[in-house]
């Protein structure tokens, strides 16, 4: 059983929400606070703040596409790109993702924010981000540099789109989720905007959107505790130098939300990091990160 910790208005989640809607995956939903502290999760998973995290009995994984990989069955070819595509979903998750914000005002935001969680948190979220953002490697566009990157994005995806229903053809596949989720976010800040796509790309946006619209149970902590008791597998153990198995590491985001989580090293190699952490209850679960992007450092 699949459990995503999220909450409702992350980018991220409805990219997983959309991608295990298509695929018929059978999921438990944990509905986590917008910022920090969530201490349910904070127990689990340690200082890494980024939603969403996907469960699968007891290993845990902190990245949309190692989440993909593992509800694929660890499948590579599921979320395997050409060049050329690999390069447009790196456009669409770093910079256009960033400048979806960058090209709302203040207003929007706040408004948006608003309606979602209320004022008050709404300023406490505000502020979190604010502080998540101080010491990120991430330089934001000015608002006029974010409207034509946004511009240029949905031009390039009606150009895509001529040619089927889907990026990937006629069914969606790994890019299109991930050049989804931008847009989604733009649907929910700035309607007018959206209001102006070609109607390639609105219809695109809207078929996409239907994925994401099944139900998920609650899980409760009993059965996240079960679910990771239940797992047997045990990542296979190697770890490259100058690394060696069982140190105490530090993994956190090289570029923002840069908050760390420790435990003791289980994988290195080029692909992905891996720890494993005990639980109060005795547990012992792995959480797994990139290798790209991630800052790896000896306690």
């Amino acid at each position: 059983m699949a459990i995503l910790y999220h909450y409702p208005m992350s980018p991220y989640s409805e990219k997983l929400r959309a991608a295990m809607g298509f695929s018929g995956i059978s999921w438990q939903s944990v509905v986590v606070p917008e910022q920090p502290p969530r201490a349910l999760l904070d127990g689990l998973i340690g200082g890494y703040r980024r939603i969403p995290v996907l469960q699968m009995g007891a290993q845990f994984y902190c990245d949309t596409r190692l989440a993909f990989e593992a509800l694929h069955d660890g499948d590579g070819g599921a979320f395997h790109l050409d060049p050329g595509d690999e390069a447009f979903r790196e456009w669409a998750e770093s910079e256009i993702f960033f400048a979806v914000f960058s090209a709302c005002s203040s207003l929007q935001v706040l408004r948006f924010l608003h309606s979602q969680v209320g004022l008050a948190d709404a300023i406490r979220f505000v502020r979190d981000r604010m502080g998540m953002m101080k010491n990120a490697t991430i330089t934001p566009l000015g608002r006029k540099s974010a409207a034509i990157q946004i511009h240029r994005y949905v031009a390039d995806l009606e150009l895509r789109l001529a040619s089927g229903c889907f990026l990937a053809g006629d069914s969606p596949g790994y890019l299109d989720f991930c050049c989804y989720h931008p847009l989604w976010m733009v649907c929910h800040l700035d309607k007018a905007a959206s209001s102006r796509w070609p109607h390639l790309v609105t219809e695109w946006v809207a078929r996409m959107r239907a994925l994401g619209n099944n139900e998920a149970a609650a899980a409760s902590p009993a059965a996240i505790l079960e679910s990771i008791s239940g797992d047997y597998t045990k990542p296979r153990e190697t770890v490259e130098a100058p690394f060696r198995r069982g140190d105490r590491v530090s993994v956190a985001p090289s570029d923002y939300a840069r908050d760390e989580t420790i435990g003791e090293l289980v994988v290195l190699n080029r692909e992905r990091i891996v720890l494993s952490r005990g639980l109060d209850s005795g547990q012992t679960i792995y959480v797994h990160f990139p290798r790209e992007g991630f800052d790896l450092v000896r306690c």
